[in-house]
């Protein structure tokens, strides 16, 4: 079984704690990690990646540091954010330049390029130059690099952003299927993108992880809380000053239908939360900020 853990993890930029006291064990599975601008997130994944280093604490991956341990090295695979491509070359030449970099043999790379190609759903564009690529094809590059040697803990910074809802499907199906022997740590601002596939969330605000938890831990909290209702416009002003707004709609009678967590606890009229609810109550005064 692999493991990875975060032990006691604080990081500091002058006077900035961008993580604070951080602890957390991790298993094979998919984590989402949720949080908005300046919560510590990337923080947390440029440490996990080795890309910096952390003040206090420490990492382990099967119970030996990560750092100064090749092991570990090997075993991970990390997108970040945006892509970092070479246009000029192509697909295949991109991720056979990225392999060598990697230390992979020029025989394991003939044969792995193709298949994270077909994974990734890019394998008819392999001999493309990349300047032709979309967005999304880019997106899907990135991710085809981060699995080229089979890694056994995968980082992925906003795996889904620039891609259209089928691809997103997509790539978080072949995320979900890869996780069943990997730690998967799946960083979004896109709830949606991993409601239905994460193990576990991790919350991360101000730099302190406030929550580990599954979704029905988290959606549990705010059971009684969430109320939908017609509101005219006056209402609807007086509600969002007193309370949290999570969404509005108009119904097929052009009614607006205001979802609403409330700031106390009513049994009558309730409905069941979700995610979204979830997060805009936990970091509501950080989103406000931003």
């Amino acid at each position: 079984m692999i493991k990875l853990q975060v032990i006691n993890c604080t990081k500091k930029y002058g006077d900035i704690t961008a993580l604070d006291n951080c602890s957390f064990t991790l298993t094979s599975g998919i984590y989402a990690l949720l949080g908005p601008n300046g919560s510590g997130k990337s923080t947390l994944m440029n440490i996990l990646s080795t890309v910096i280093s952390f003040d206090t604490g420490d990492i382990l991956y099967n119970d030996q540091s990560i750092f100064n341990n090749n092991d570990y090295l090997h075993c991970l695979g990390y997108m970040p954010q945006y892509s970092c491509l070479y246009e000029e070359l192509t697909l295949f030449e991109y991720l056979n330049y990225i392999g060598n970099l990697k230390g992979l043999n020029k025989k394991y790379l003939l044969e792995i390029i193709p298949n994270v190609c077909k994974q990734v759903g890019l394998l008819q564009v392999m001999h493309y130059h990349l300047s032709t690529f979309s967005g999304g094809m880019k997106q899907r590059a990135m991710l085809a690099q981060a699995l080229l040697n089979d890694p056994d803990i995968l980082i992925l910074d906003e795996p889904t952003a620039g891609l259209d809802p089928l691809k997103r499907v997509e790539i978080q199906n072949l995320i979900s299927n890869l996780s069943k022997e990997k730690i998967i740590i799946f960083a979004t601002h896109v709830v949606s993108d991993v409601e239905n596939i994460a193990k576990e969330f991790l919350l991360l605000k101000q730099g302190h992880l406030i929550y580990k938890a599954s979704r029905e831990q988290l959606c549990q909290q705010l059971i009684g809380y969430i109320v939908e209702k017609e509101v005219d416009d006056e209402e609807y002003y007086y509600l969002n000053q007193k309370h949290k707004i999570s969404s509005i709609h108009f119904d097929q009678n052009n009614k607006r239908i205001a979802r609403i967590i409330n700031n106390q606890k009513d049994e009558k009229n309730t409905i069941m939360p979700n995610l979204t609810d979830v997060y805009l109550y936990v970091f509501e005064k950080e989103l406000n900020n931003d």
